[in-house]
């Protein structure tokens, strides 16, 4: 049986212990801990169900974005184009963000000053998300920082019991 890496503290619904886990870890490992921003970037989303509304987001978010490009050029601009923006925009955007608020109490998101330099990376965890890559990606970033493993309370768990 194939096994993957998960965290001892994801619940589907988050607890206020589950959260106090998360934000203790993200105070203790700050970027300065890390070769580069956007590896802390990566560590910061480990979480599986974190990132399960995040990929959401954005495969959500992306439709209605593309839907707007039609009806802006088949209709024009109308408000109904401003809703359909504004909701991918929630979506792609808001909605990741909230996910830090309710799995981790907000520690475990970038500055906006970081937008650019992280929007890449945040699709590449999305799409390893959806099509169950990142398993393999997190076993290579421990070796990198093996410390995560401890940060995360990282366990084996088979796939098979273990689904979002």
């Amino acid at each position: 049986m194939r096994t993957i890496l998960w965290p001892k503290h994801s619940p589907i619904i988050p607890t206020s212990e589950s959260r106090a886990f998360h934000r203790h870890r993200n105070a203790v490992y700050t970027p300065e801990k890390f070769e580069t921003y956007i590896d802390w970037f990566y560590f910061i989303h480990l979480d599986p169900r974190a990132r399960a509304v995040h990929a959401f987001g954005m495969v959500v978010g992306t439709f209605l974005y593309l839907i707007s490009a039609y009806k802006f050029f088949i209709f024009g601009i109308s408000l109904n184009l401003t809703i359909t923006i504004l909701t991918a925009a929630f979506f792609f955007f808001y909605l990741p963000l909230l996910s830090h608020y309710l799995y981790d109490g907000g520690g475990a998101k970038s500055t906006s000053d970081k937008f650019i330099p992280t929007f890449l990376p945040v699709i590449h965890i999305n799409l390893m998300t959806l099509t169950g890559k990142f398993d393999p990606w997190l076993r290579e970033f421990i070796k990198k920082y093996p410390f995560t493993v401890e940060a995360w309370k990282l366990e084996e768990k088979e796939v098979r019991k273990k689904l979002l």
